[in-house]
């Protein structure tokens, strides 16, 4: 992202005056207040100006992104905010003054209101379903006759390469060129066909192809929902996408301007081009199926840039609009774990726990929740539940998530309840399972060397062939890594497509030819992207594993000084709980409802009781 920078060969006293012209009667601009930056003006001078003039700054989050970019101080930036309520309208007599804390509300709707919202989304489903016939009408006049609707038979029947050949042979023996209406009509046609055979890679290009001839051409709509639709199958973002930004969409349906303003608002995010992603998740309306992850990315934004209470009101709002539609659940499950670590970070920890409790158990971010939660009530200090939610951690429902600081936090907990036996045993625990990892880790990466070499590493760890005979748990982080996942995807689906093109190479001659080139060329790509991953997941988890292991040895200080205290404590006839770990074999607690029970199936876990495990081990600790 480009900064702003002050020139710091204007002088401070001209600074200063441009800050005593400010007056009443022409309040100060977000652009005086980022020039008032650029030459070097301190913040509490810029707040006095603003005190002074009593402006009343509304902004927006594009707005909050300029003025952080122009380099203007947080503590003028909150203050900034402050100034609807410092310098806003004042109530009239006998109204009742806002409350700035007011948290989210929704109003029930009058039989009026919502007579007129049915009446629209009537309206707006009748002038869809008038888009959708008029689609499918001029895309059977475009296809109603000889050989173009040859071509979208046969690749509706599956016949991949002969609908190619077709749409092919019809550009070159009619010498159609590009920008002609039937050069058009049969390049959509060979994107058709390459999807509906499942190629969606090679598809994808096609699409984009077809789009960026303008929203004015008769296959605008079908080429762009089905790029949608190739998306989710593959990651396919491509710098041109960029260009759609130049179309208007107003002619269509709300409904397809939602769609369009997510995929670009969606593309932008992608490249971190934030300012101009918010720009179109804004003019995603609330009514539209993705208005959930407009306002959940938002709300990511809005963190960044530590706008908290922005933040959280977005969240809501995903949730909210993900259980009103029924669109994505995963939008709402990430939403809530976006409130919990905001609560979390704010060490309202209770709130945090409410919101990781409120992601729903069949979801895959639930072990991450878990995860997560446990943490909380280790800073929490509730070892009761901390240590339940480790023993639950321990058990075969995420054998697939590698937790290396377990071991760490269990000691911890242990030690700062003043139980040695207990911290020991997780000690061991540790040294065996985790540290042990650490010097073929080590060695691994001393091997690898180029992004290939991470990629085909982590093949051959997952698939355990030599000469990467290495635990498969350093390799977990990876494979529960979204990012990572979807490049691999994605490089899996090119690897399918070359086979299928080798296939069937004789067919299409040049086509395929130029096919397989380009497929090569974005496999390496991605794999290279993959392997960047690879690298910076494995060394970061080198570095934390020799974290840990300074952590062990400042855990076994500790211990060392709790056992002389409980040595001093004997010697002097006082007697100690018995804190030996083997006390722990008789079994666990757990918590139904609210009910307690012992468990006596010590290394038996069942679903729907994971979470209910509570340690009612004692504090050892004097007052």
């Amino acid at each position: 992202m480009t900064r702003w920078f002050a020139k710091l060969t204007l002088a401070l006293p001209l600074a200063t005056a441009i800050v005593l012209q400010a007056s009443p009667a022409r309040a100060i601009s977000i652009e005086q207040i980022m020039t008032l930056c650029q030459v070097g003006v301190p913040g509490d001078e810029m707040i006095k100006a603003i005190e002074r003039d009593k402006t009343v700054f509304n902004l927006t989050v594009g707005q909050i992104l300029e003025l952080k970019k122009a380099g203007v101080p947080d503590a003028v930036l909150k203050y900034m905010l402050k100034t609807p309520q410092l310098f806003g309208k004042e109530p009239a007599p006998g109204e009742k003054k806002p409350d700035e804390k007011k948290t989210i509300t929704i109003e029930e709707m009058t039989p009026e209101e919502r007579a007129a919202l049915e009446a629209k989304q009537r309206a707006e489903a009748e002038k869809l379903a008038v888009e959708a016939k008029r689609a499918e009408e001029s895309q059977r006049r475009a296809f109603a006759q000889g050989i173009l609707k040859n071509g979208m038979d046969l690749a509706n029947a599956g016949r991949c390469t002969d609908a190619i050949n077709t749409f092919l042979d019809f550009i070159q023996k009619g010498g159609f060129q590009k920008g002609s209406e039937e050069h058009y009509n049969a390049w959509f046609g060979i994107a058709n066909a390459l999807a509906s055979c499942g190629w969606h890679q090679s598809a994808a290009k096609y699409f984009v192809d077809v789009l960026l001839e303008g929203p004015e051409k008769q296959f605008f709509q079908q080429a762009f929902w089905k790029l949608r639709e190739v998306r989710k199958k593959v990651n396919y973002a491509p710098p041109d996408l960029e260009e759609l930004t130049k179309f208007s969409t107003a002619n269509f349906s709300k409904r397809f301007q939602d769609e369009y303003n997510y995929f670009l608002g969606e593309f932008f995010f992608d490249y971190n081009n934030f300012n101009r992603a918010l720009a179109f998740f804004d003019q995603v309306s609330a009514e539209a199926p993705d208005y959930g992850k407009a306002v959940y990315l938002t709300g990511l934004v809005q963190v960044q840039n530590n706008l908290y209470k922005s933040a959280v009101e977005n969240f809501q709002k995903a949730i909210i609009a993900t259980e009103n539609n029924k669109s994505d659940a995963e939008v709402s499950d990430l939403s809530y774990l976006a409130l919990a670590r905001i609560a979390h970070e704010a060490e309202n920890f209770d709130a945090s726990i409410y919101y990781y409790r409120r992601v729903s158990q069949d979801s895959n971010k639930l072990p991450v929740a878990f995860y997560e939660s446990a943490w909380t009530f280790f800073k929490k200090a509730d070892y009761t539940r901390a240590l339940g939610t480790f023993q639950a951690l321990h058990s075969p429902f995420f054998k697939h998530y590698f937790y290396p600081e377990l071991w760490i936090l269990e000691a911890t907990a242990y030690v700062n309840m003043c139980r040695a036996d207990y911290a020991r045993e997780a000690l061991k625990q540790f040294t065996d399972q985790v540290e042990s990892l650490g010097v073929p880790l080590k060695q691994l990466l001393g091997q690898l060397k180029t992004p290939q070499d991470y990629f085909n590493a982590l093949i051959g760890i997952a698939e355990k062939k030599p000469p990467y005979q290495i635990d498969k748990r350093v390799i977990q982080p990876i494979l529960a890594n979204v990012e990572f996942f979807n490049l691999y995807k994605t490089v899996r689906h090119i690897e399918w497509e070359e086979g299928e093109l080798k296939k069937n190479e004789g067919k299409l001659g040049q086509f395929g030819t130029d096919l397989s080139i380009k497929l090569a060329q974005l496999r390496q790509s991605r794999v290279n992207e993959a392997g960047i991953k690879v690298q910076q997941i494995l060394k970061q988890l080198e570095a934390e594993m020799a974290d840990y292991s300074v952590k062990k040895t400042e855990i076994e200080i500790d211990l060392t000084v709790i056992e002389n205290e409980t040595i001093e404590s004997d010697l002097q006839g006082k007697p100690v709980e018995d804190g030996k770990p083997g006390a722990a074999k008789e079994g666990s607690t757990a918590i139904v409802g609210t009910d307690a029970m012992s468990w006596p199936f010590e290394g038996e876990f069942w679903k729907d009781g994971i979470g209910g495990f509570r340690s009612f081990l004692k504090s050892q600790c004097k007052q």
